[in-house]
């Protein structure tokens, strides 16, 4: 049953959608957030469907399952998530992944990767300025698996403001509760992703890499060049953020010029670029502090090469280690996130498992906790 949103049109569908995002991070707050890359999806989604036959992983279905059901755990997807499930090029298998996610999910997903940091900021930002009644951050970050991308209201001008805030409300809620099989059914045969922009970037990275390579002596120095280019990058958001807290706070919408625009993103600049020196500020805009040390990583091994995939595999690390309790991964994503010079998982407290029966003992432990 949807509720009929006329009888509250002063509270807008950003706000709206802010109140779901809490509830639901409320309902989810004593269940462990388990992340499944898309290894461990297939494998999942294989035994299934019987194409595996391997007792380890029919007892990590098993176990999952009967977690899921229970309330102990649930496994979240995110925006990666879901575009390598359209890389997917077998109609069948994409189908029977997208019921597999629904199974286990319990219908939540993980807000993107850009509408993560943006998230982060804000709520650095806000906390830098005393502000009171934040919420924590970690019930800013879900949301339900159609809006996996993202929010996007419809606007509809020739209903009047009223009218129109109490539809997009009510179609929130319709599409609030649409599963990832019926996604992947109505997008049918109009799939076709373009991921050729990825093997792209990774050879411009690559060449860039190679050009600078005798500058970059060390992880120390990559890491310092790749974050003074990630803030580079949401510099202009950090602008967007204080002028909508001065909005609020004064009533008043400021206009920056060009010049003075770029004059406040250059001190944002030299602000957070001083600012990631503190393991407060890396714990704070995690998701930058993560992208910049896996791409320094790769940099600093001058035998490595970025590939098209490590781009979706280190936003799966960013979602999962940023805000999941485990995270079920590749032996070398592992071996990346554990380096003693990165600990990633350590910084974030997220379990990293990369083997069938590691994965199994955990979920057992996880039960365990819940009964004892």
């Amino acid at each position: 049953m949807i509720p009929d949103h006329s009888a509250a049109p002063r509270l807008s569908i950003d706000k709206y959608v802010r109140q779901r995002q809490i509830e639901l991070a409320v309902d989810l707050e004593r269940k462990k957030a388990v992340y499944l890359d898309v290894k461990f999806w297939i494998i999942l989604r294989d035994i299934a469907a019987g194409r595996r036959t391997g007792s380890g992983e029919i007892q990590l279905l098993h176990s999952l399952r009967e977690s899921v059901s229970k309330g102990i755990v649930f496994c979240p997807v995110s925006d990666s998530t879901f575009a390598e499930l359209l890389k997917q090029s077998d109609p069948i298998t994409r189908k029977a992944t997208a019921r597999l996610i629904d199974d286990l999910s319990l219908g939540v997903a993980i807000i993107p990767f850009e509408s993560r940091v943006g998230t982060e900021l804000a709520h650095f930002i806000y906390s830098a300025s005393n502000s009171n009644n934040l919420y924590p951050l970690k019930h800013l970050v879900w949301s339900k698996l159609v809006y996996v991308l993202g929010f996007v209201h419809p606007s509809q001008p020739e209903f009047d403001e009223e009218s129109e805030i109490a539809l997009q409300k009510q179609l929130f809620d319709y599409m609030w509760m649409i599963p990832m099989s019926d996604i992947i059914d109505r997008i049918g045969s109009a799939i076709s992703p373009g991921f050729t922009s990825f093997e792209q970037l990774a050879n411009v990275l690559n060449a860039e890499n190679a050009k600078h390579a005798s500058e970059l002596l060390n992880f120390e120095g990559a890491y310092l060049a790749e974050i003074q280019g990630a803030i580079d990058l949401f510099a202009g958001t950090a602008v967007d953020i204080v002028g909508e807290m001065f909005e609020k706070r004064s009533g008043y919408k400021g206009q920056l010029s060009t010049t003075e625009r770029s004059a406040r993103e250059r001190e944002f600049k030299n602000l957070l670029f001083a600012a990631f020196k503190q393991d407060t500020t890396k714990d704070a805009l995690r998701t930058l502090h993560m992208m910049a040390c896996m791409h320094a990583f790769v940099r600093s091994n001058k035998q490595q090469q970025l590939k098209a995939n490590d781009f979706f595999d280190f936003r799966h690390a960013t979602a999962a280690l940023g805000y999941c309790d485990a995270f079920f991964t590749e032996r070398s994503m592992r071996a990346m996130i554990s380096a003693k010079h990165m600990s990633l998982d350590k910084r974030y407290g997220c379990r990293v498992i990369a083997d069938v029966d590691d994965a199994i003992d955990y979920l057992a432990s996880v039960a365990n906790e819940r009964f004892f």
